[in-house]
C-alpha cells in the first residue's frame, strides 16, 4: 500500500524527535535574525494592536488629559454658507485672529491655505497679523509641498502667494501608513536642501518664543536642538527632538469628550465667548494655542486615525503639539529589543518541557499569549513604547505548535505503521473506528446504503481456468471493485467467494452516502467493462456480473467471541440486497436500485420501474428500478417510456393490454425485462387473481 512508503526505521525516527531544542533554537534564532535585518513581518498587526489599545484606553477614561492650552476653532459648513464671497471668508478669518488674540491666545495657527485672492481681499487678514505681532502674538499659516502635475517635483502651496513668504509657517504634509491609517508624525520635513518645521512644531516654537531660523540648530544627524525658558520662567533649558517619525499619542477622537479631549469652539461660540469676555475684561484663552480649521462634510482634509475614521487632519497637528508640550510620545521599540524578546522564548521553552500533557501545554501557550497582551498594553499606556509582542506571540504560537507536532510525531509514526498493516485488511473508515474502539462488543444501528455485486458463471469459469487462474481473475475483479469503492470513501465487508459487498453511512454517518454509493456503482461498472477485453478468451463469453443498490437500517460492530472478533454488518438489509442483486440475472439487467436507495440520490438518474415484487421469505415488497449507465442501450429513454406505459397497464390489472405492449417492445428492442413481463402477463391472464395490487410474489429466491 501507499502507506508503506513513509515507514522509516526506529533510528531514523529519533533523529529529530529527541528533544525540543533543535526546533526551538531554529525558530527563535531565524525569527530574531529576520527582525534585526528586515523588521517585524507583521508590523501592520502590531500597529492595529497599538490602535486597539489607544481605543480601549480612551473608552475606559485612562487616556492622559489633553493640555488645556490647545484650543480648536472649527469653521463648519454652516458657518461657511453664511460667507458666500471670498471677501467675507477672509473677513471671517481676520475676525477669528482678532477675537482669539484679544481673548489671550498666544499663537493662532490656520490649518487652511489662503491661496486665493489678491492684496486687497487679503488686507483684513494681513492687518490682523501685524496687529497681533505688535501685541507679541503669533499667527501661523499652513503650507504644503505637493508634487507638480507637470514635472513631478515638489511644489509649495502657501497662503498669500502675491507677497513674500509669511513667517512663521508650518508644513502640513502627513503621510498615512500602508493601510491608510494616520499614525506617525514628522516634526521636521526636509524640503530640498533645508529643513522646515511641521505645523505642530511651528506652533510650539512660537509658543516658546523660539525662532526656527535663529533658535534651532542641528548638533548631530537626525536631532534638532533649541533653548527655551523653563517652567519656572527663570532658567533656560535645552530641548532636543529626533527627526524620526513619532507615533501619535491619540488621547481622544475629534468628537470625543472628557479631560482627554481638546477644547472646541465653532465660530458662533467663539463670538459669544468674545462678547461675554469683553464685558468682564476676562481672557479665557490666555497663553493658548488656537488651531483654526474648516470642518464639515466636504470641507477640509480627513483621514483614518488609530481611534476613528473620518477625522480632520488638523487633529494630527494638535495631537503632535500636545505630545511635544507634555513630552509624552509613543515610540516603537528598537529592533534589537524585539529580537531579544523573541530569544527569551527559549527560556519559556525550557519551562514548557514541564508540561507533558497536551491540555496543560496548550494552557501554558494561552497564558503566554495573554501575558504578552497584558505587557504590551502596559508598555503602551505606562511607558509610551509599542513593543513587538504581537510578533513575539506569533513566534511563541509557532514554537508551541511545532513542539506539539514533535511530541506527537513518534506516536503518529507508530500509528502509521499499525495503520499501514491494518489497511491491508480493513477499509480506512472501519480501521479508524476499530482503532478508536478496540474490542467493543456494543453494536450501533445505522442508516446504510449497500452496494452488492456478484460474478456470474463462477463455477464454469473455475472449471475452465483452474484454481490459479480463478484466483488471479478474482483478484483482478476485486482490485477493480475496491478502487471504485475506496474512491468514494466506502467501507467493505469481507470478500465472500465471488461476491463483493460494500456500504456507506457507517461507522460514521455520511449525509451523502447514497450519492457516493451510486457514483461507486457506475465507476465499478466502468472498471469491470474495461477488464472484459483483457480476459482470457476461455472466459470472455462467460464473464458477467450484477450490481445492486439498496438502502435501509442495519446493525454494525464487532461480532464473535473474546478470542476472535470480526467487524461487519448484521441485519435483514443484507439479505434484501442479496435478493435484489440476484434479480439482476432474473430480469436480464446489469444494475438494479431499490426505491429506498433511489429516493436518497440527490440528482436522480434516468431509470425505469422494472417491477414491484415480494421476494420469497419477505413480507415487505420491493420496487426495483433499472438504472441507465454508460453501457445501457442507446434507446434507453425510449425503452423506459414504453416500458413504463406497459407497466401502468400491468399495475391496473389489464394484463392483455400490458402483454401486447410488452411484446411489441421486446420484438423491436429485444429488451430482456419486457420478455419476462410478457410471460408473466400470459400467466396472470391464464390464472385470474381474486385480488391484485400490482405486487407480484416471486416463488423462487
Amino acid at each position: 500500500m501507499a502507506g508503506n512508503s513513509v515507514l522509516t526505521s526506529p533510528a531514523e525516527e529519533q533523529v529529530w524527535l529527541r528533544s525540543p531544542w533543535l526546533l526551538l533554537f531554529a525558530i527563535c534564532g531565524l525569527a530574531a535574525v529576520w527582525i534585526m535585518v528586515a523588521g517585524s513581518p507583521v508590523e501592520r498587526l502590531e500597529m492595529r494592536w497599538f490602535g486597539q489599545v489607544l481605543r480601549w484606553r480612551y473608552e475606559r477614561a485612562l487616556a492622559p488629559p489633553a493640555d488645556p492650552s490647545i484650543v480648536h476653532v472649527d469653521v463648519t459648513r454652516e458657518a461657511l454658507e453664511k460667507l458666500p464671497t471670498l471677501e467675507l471668508e477672509y473677513h471671517n478669518a481676520a475676525s477669528i485672529i482678532r477675537q482669539t488674540t484679544e481673548l489671550g491666545a498666544r499663537v493662532v495657527a490656520f490649518d487652511v491655505v489662503f491661496g486665493r485672492g489678491d492684496q486687497a481681499i487679503a488686507e483684513p487678514i494681513l492687518k490682523e497679523i501685524e496687529r497681533a505681532k505688535g501685541e507679541s502674538r503669533t499667527v501661523i499659516f499652513a503650507e504644503a509641498l505637493l508634487p507638480s502635475a507637470e514635472n513631478g517635483k515638489e511644489e509649495r502651496i502657501r497662503s498669500f502667494p502675491f507677497r513674500g513668504r509669511v513667517l512663521p509657517a508650518g508644513l502640513i504634509n502627513v503621510q498615512a501608513d500602508d493601510d491608510g491609517v494616520l499614525r506617525r508624525y514628522e516634526y521636521v520635513h526636509r524640503a530640498g536642501d533645508r529643513y522646515e518645521p511641521s505645523l505642530g512644531l511651528a506652533c510650539y516654537l512660537a509658543w516658546r518664543d523660539v525662532e526656527w531660523d535663529k533658535g534651532v540648530t542641528f548638533p548631530k544627524q537626525g536631532v534638532l536642538r533649541w533653548e527655551e525658558v523653563a517652567s519656572d520662567f527663570m532658567t533656560i533649558k535645552a530641548q532636543e527632538l529626533k527627526q524620526d517619525p513619532f507615533l501619535l499619542n491619540y488621547r481622544s477622537p475629534w468628537s470625543g469628550s472628557g479631560p482627554a479631549a481638546f477644547r472646541h469652539y465653532n465660530v458662533a461660540q467663539l463670538r459669544e465667548l468674545y462678547e461675554t469676555s469683553r464685558k468682564s475684561n476676562a481672557q479665557p484663552l490666555t497663553n493658548a494655542i488656537v488651531l483654526v480649521s474648516y470642518y464639515g462634510a466636504g470641507l477640509g482634509d480627513v483621514g483614518t486615525t488609530s481611534l476613528a475614521a473620518n477625522q480632520p487632519r488638523v487633529l494630527l497637528h494638535s495631537t503632535a503639539l500636545d505630545d511635544l508640550m507634555q513630552r509624552k510620545w509613543i515610540r516603537r521599540t528598537p529592533r534589537w529589543v524585539d529580537a531579544l524578546a523573541i530569544l527569551s522564548l527559549i527560556l519559556l521553552g525550557a519551562l514548557a518541557t514541564l508540561f507533558r500533557g497536551t491540555l496543560l501545554f496548550l494552557s501554558f501557550w494561552i497564558a503566554g499569549v495573554a501575558v504578552a497582551g497584558v505587557l504590551g498594553t502596559l508598555f503602551i499606556i505606562k511607558a509610551g513604547w509599542v513593543p513587538g509582542l504581537v510578533t513575539t506571540s506569533m513566534i511563541w504560537s509557532l514554537a508551541t505548535f511545532a513542539e506539539l507536532g514533535r511530541r506527537q510525531s513518534f506516536e503518529f509514526m507508530q500509528r502509521l505503521k499499525l495503520r499501514a498493516t491494518m489497511g491491508l485488511y480493513f477499509s480506512p473508515r472501519i480501521m479508524e473506528h476499530v482503532l478508536k474502539n478496540p474490542g467493543s462488543m456494543e453494536p450501533q444501528q445505522a442508516e446504510l446504503t449497500l452496494l452488492l455485486t456478484d460474478l456470474r458463471n463462477s463455477t464454469s469459469i473455475a472449471e475452465r481456468l483452474g484454481p490459479n487462474g480463478t484466483f488471479q481473475l478474482l483478484n483482478q475483479v476485486f482490485e477493480t471493485q475496491t478502487k471504485a469503492i475506496m474512491t468514494e470513501d466506502g467501507s467493505m465487508e469481507h470478500f465472500l467467494g465471488d461476491q463483493f459487498l460494500s456500504y456507506w453511512g457507517a461507522p460514521d454517518p455520511q449525509p451523502d452516502a447514497t450519492d457516493r454509493a451510486f457514483r461507486a456503482a457506475l465507476s465499478l461498472i466502468a472498471g469491470m467493462e474495461e477488464l472484459r477485453p483483457i480476459l482470457d478468451s476461455k472466459v470472455k463469453t462467460l464473464f458477467g456480473y450484477g450490481v445492486a443498490l439498496h438502502s435501509g437500517t442495519a446493525l454494525i460492530g464487532n461480532k464473535g467471541s473474546a478470542q476472535r472478533l470480526d467487524y461487519g454488518l448484521v441485519g435483514d438489509l443484507i439479505n434484501s440486497a442479496a435478493r435484489v442483486e440476484s434479480l439482476t440475472k432474473h430480469y436480464g439487467v446489469l444494475f438494479l436500485i431499490t426505491r429506498e436507495a433511489y429516493a436518497k440520490v440527490s440528482a436522480p438518474p434516468c431509470t425505469r420501474l422494472v417491477d414491484k415484487v415480494l421476494v420469497k421469505g419477505k413480507t415487505v415488497p420491493l420496487e426495483l428500478l433499472d438504472v441507465r449507465h454508460p453501457f445501457s442501450s442507446d434507446r434507453f429513454e425510449e425503452i423506459a417510456e414504453r416500458y413504463n406505459a406497459a407497466f401502468l397497464e400491468y399495475q391496473r390489472g389489464d394484463f392483455a393490454q400490458a402483454e401486447r405492449k410488452f411484446t411489441a417492445l421486446h420484438d423491436e428492442t429485444k429488451d430482456p425485462p419486457s420478455a419476462l413481463m410478457v410471460e408473466r402477463c400470459r400467466e396472470l391472464c391464464a390464472i385470474p387473481l381474486k385480488e391484485w395490487n400490482g405486487i407480484y410474489e416471486l416463488k423462487a429466491k
